[in-house]
């Protein structure tokens, strides 16, 4: 085991630990039913709940990857001297001009490792200005109002994700490998090099006023970019979430399973065969919040090393630590 597998290891030990911590000291008071506000972020999630009026964040993740996924969805693991790796700072803030709206802009800046025989990789980079605009069609009543009409709580988010530099990153795949900023890729804070215009449904239920349970869309095109010197063309992405959300007082504790996937790349014209990204991974969050408005917590996701599910893709380990200010 490499001293980089052991440090990501304890990491995720580290990580759970809290997790459990958190959820069993939590004080057990009835929580407002807004899971959409309480996790680090993410495809169908809010940075404010519907009765704030503004909040920022700052959130820290490390990816380690453990290996790749080849063209046919074989799982090949990294060599001792091979790595990828990425820790990145991302900064988000958002408003309410009224309680069904909120807009909000993210941006990132991150550190790229990647290693491998006869090679070696490190990069910093501003990452892409992300600006969302999402809108609340219907909204679930708090958890203590007994005997409310509960019909699902209902979001839609449009985001545009606009470059702010071109892409440059050696993969450890070679020249077949993830693309930077691609779903199959590590490096989300080095850039996607192009325009991408996304739109995201989120529904969510409430149930025995201490679950929830939520399933979340999302649909993306990116514009053709000649960002790596030639005529590219990014495929459409899509991406499916479910989750598992358990308030208990001010902590919430939630499960999530995500299948992100895009198609075939062009480059000057011309499709690259099998060259579309599939990656599957699994993950558990926990938050906390006070009365005074701030908002911690953490998420852990990993990509099963299992032949048949990822595509095209880095098998990683990530760890996200977040914490947030509403008002």
């Amino acid at each position: 085991m490499t001293p980089l597998e052991s440090r990501a290891r304890r990491a995720s030990s580290v990580a759970l630990a809290l997790v459990v911590a958190l959820v069993a000291f939590a004080a057990p008071r009835v929580a407002e039913a807004c899971g959409s506000c309480r996790g680090p972020g993410g495809a169908g999630s809010a940075l404010t709940a519907p009765w704030q009026t503004y909040g920022f964040s700052i959130a820290e993740t490390m990816r380690l990857g453990q290996g790749v996924f080849d063209q046919r969805s074989r799982f090949r693991p990294f060599k001792q001297d091979s790595h990828d790796r990425v820790i990145e700072l991302a900064f988000a803030g958002a408003v309410r001009p009224i309680d069904s709206v909120e807009l909000g802009a993210t941006t990132a800046y991150g550190n790229v490792l990647v290693s491998g025989p006869g090679f070696r990789s490190s990069r910093g980079a501003l990452g892409d200005l992300s600006l969302r605009a999402r809108w609340e069609i219907l909204q679930e009543p708090p958890l203590e109002l007994t005997g409310q009409h509960r019909l699902p709580a209902l979001g839609v988010t449009v985001t545009s994700r606009l470059p702010t530099g071109p892409v440059d990153r050696t993969t450890s795949a070679g020249a077949a490998g993830p693309s930077p900023g691609t779903v199959g890729s590590t490096a989300t804070s080095q850039g996607l090099g192009t325009t991408e215009l996304a739109l995201s449904v989120d529904v969510r239920k409430s149930f025995a006023s201490r679950f929830q349970i939520g399933a979340v869309g999302e649909a993306a095109w990116r514009a053709p970019d000649e960002s790596i010197g030639l005529r590219r063309a990014l495929a459409p992405r899509g991406l499916v979430r479910l989750m598992g959300i358990v308030f208990q007082g001010d902590a919430t504790l939630g499960l999530f399973a995500d299948l992100a996937a895009e198609g075939d790349v062009q480059y000057g014209g011309r499709t690259s065969p099998d060259s579309g990204q599939r990656s599957v991974s699994l993950g558990v969050s926990a938050t906390y919040k006070t009365s005074l408005g701030f908002r911690s917590g953490l998420a852990l996701s990993h990509q099963p090393p299992i032949d048949g599910l990822s595509k095209n893709a880095v098998a990683a380990t990530g760890l996200t630590a977040f914490i947030a200010f509403t008002r």
